[in-house]
C-alpha cells in the first residue's frame, strides 16, 4: 500500500510541467508578452525580435500586459513599430552581433512610450518572466 502511495506521489510530481509550455502548449521556442510601461495607448505594435518571426500585438492600454505570443527564438532587443495616437513610432536596432538567442521560455518586453503630451520616442527593457 506505501508503494502504491510513493508511486501515485511520483506520478503527480512528473505530471506538473514547469517548463515553457505551460505558457503556450505545444509550443517548443520562445514565448514574448508586452507590457505597456506608458501613459499612451499602444494602437498596433509589430514585433520582429530578431528571428523567428514577427508578431503584432494590439490595443495595449497603459499599464496592461498581453498575452504570450510565440517565437521561434527571440533577442533581449527587437525592432519595433508602433502605432501610438495615430503616429509611428519606430525602433531599430542595428545588428544583433553577439546577442544571445533565447530560443526557449517566456519574456516580456516593457516598451516605454516618451512624450509629454505627444508621442515621441520609444524604447524597450527586456525581462526575463
Amino acid at each position: 500500500m506505501e508503494r502504491l502511495l510513493v508511486l501515485a506521489l511520483l506520478a503527480a510530481i512528473f505530471a506538473c510541467d514547469n517548463s515553457e509550455d505551460s505558457v503556450l502548449p505545444g509550443h517548443d521556442g520562445a514565448a514574448l508578452r508586452i507590457t505597456n510601461n506608458s501613459d499612451f495607448v499602444i494602437a498596433a505594435l509589430e514585433v520582429t525580435p530578431g528571428g523567428g518571426g514577427t508578431q503584432i500585438y494590439e490595443d495595449i492600454a497603459p499599464g496592461a500586459t498581453t498575452a504570450y505570443l510565440p517565437f521561434d527564438f527571440i533577442y533581449s532587443y527587437a525592432y519595433l513599430e508602433a502605432i501610438v495616437e495615430g503616429d509611428t513610432l519606430v525602433l531599430q536596432p542595428f545588428d544583433y552581433v553577439g546577442a544571445t538567442a533565447y530560443d526557449s521560455g517566456a519574456y516580456t518586453y516593457l516598451v516605454q512610450i516618451s512624450g509629454d503630451t505627444a508621442p515621441e520616442s520609444l524604447s524597450i527593457e527586456f525581462q526575463e518572466d
